[in-house]
């Protein structure tokens, strides 16, 4: 991996319906904090934190809370929710999803890369979990809303047509929670 260089903003998607899990799983525990808490902590790097979620769910206070239009409207509506709620000037962010099972280990390991997204070492890519260059994801987005729109696209027609290197990394760094058992991964 590269030199580690931070990234100043972040994007947490945060806003699907938690069906498998059977709850909001965001709110599920770990060693008394929350999914979305934990992840929300490993961003301490960035100045600027946007949680895209409809639910009420307790935030720092310096975090900025959006919602995806529509509600429901998918993770590249909430991309587009966020990308919109940062600072001007910002160059690039870190693209990443609230349920992460090690979250510190995915945002250490998009902090130590100077753009991608991660892959676990089968190649399965985890498109939720990015460093992204601003300027060319402002214009994906435009794209897809001169063509239909955001809503219920896939994040691979955002995301993946950035051109962005694909970085392998352990499995267990890019697992996320989407059932009870899958708590049992989970580490500090």
């Amino acid at each position: 991996m590269a030199e580690r260089v931070p990234v100043e903003a972040a994007i947490v998607v945060a806003g699907g319906r938690s069906t498998r899990f059977g709850s909001d799983k965001l709110q599920a525990q770990v060693a008394g904090r929350t999914l979305l808490l934990r992840t929300i902590e490993a961003l301490s790097e960035c100045r600027t934190v946007v949680i895209v979620s409809a639910a009420d769910h307790a935030l720092p206070r310096d975090a900025v809370r959006v919602s995806e239009y529509p509600r429901w409207g998918g993770p590249c509506a909430g991309i587009a929710a966020g990308v919109a709620a940062l600072p001007e000037g910002t160059r690039e962010a870190l693209i990443v999803s609230a349920d992460l099972a090690r979250p510190a280990d995915a945002i250490a390991a998009l902090h130590g890369m100077p753009l991608g997204v991660l892959a676990d070492e089968a190649g399965n890519i985890q498109w939720l979990l990015a460093r992204v260059p601003l300027p060319a994801l402002r214009n994906r987005l435009a794209q897809l809303e001169a063509t239909g729109g955001v809503a219920g696209t896939p994040v691979r027609a955002l995301i993946g047509r950035l051109g962005l290197p694909v970085v392998r990394v352990s499995a267990d760094v890019v697992a996320d929670v989407d059932e009870p058992r899958d708590l049992d991964t989970v580490t500090e």
